[in-house]
């Protein structure tokens, strides 16, 4: 497994790109608040891989019984296919929600995803599968502020569709 900090050091380079205003998206950085979080300390990182990490719930759990984070990315640096990662990731908050943690939401980035907006591949860039777990009531207020600005403007409607978004 590699190094922790050779891991984080290379999910901070795929962030501040993620941080960096970009015209595709209004002239917002592709994920307009990461760098907030990460500035203010309030974005935690682990490293998962099977067999050599905390199990994967755990490490959500001990996440969300700190008060430090208001999200967390995790490496996961166990193999999964590209064709494999929605039902994943559907998976994990289907669990969350078995587990009466509805309230917390994970989104995953596969790095060979091919979704862009306007040109821009927004995932061809993760240096892993990487897992972003945050309160849903969070991601929902982050959403409802972008639909009021240009931030949507070049997506396609089956950009929208396959984010599962509204504006």
């Amino acid at each position: 497994m590699e190094d922790r900090e050779i891991v984080i050091a290379k999910v901070n380079e795929y962030i501040d790109w993620l941080g960096t205003p970009n015209e595709a998206f209004g002239g917002f950085p592709i994920c307009p608040f990461v760098e907030k979080e990460r500035a203010s300390g309030k974005l935690k990182y682990e490293i998962f891989k099977i067999g050599f990490t905390k199990p994967i719930f755990d490490l959500i759990e001990e996440w969300d019984e700190e008060d430090d984070y208001n999200s967390m990315i995790i490496a996961y640096l166990s193999d999964i296919k590209m064709s494999e990662y929605k039902t994943f990731q559907h998976w994990l908050n289907r669990e969350l929600r078995e587990r009466s943690m509805g309230y917390v939401k994970v989104i995953c980035f596969h790095p060979d995803d091919t979704f862009e907006v306007d040109g821009v591949a927004t995932r061809a860039r993760a240096p892993y599968f990487l897992i972003n777990v945050a309160y849903g009531d969070e991601l929902n207020k982050a959403h409802q502020h972008l639909k009021a600005t240009k931030y949507f403007d070049k997506f396609t409607e089956e950009s929208k569709k396959y984010l599962k978004t509204e504006v």
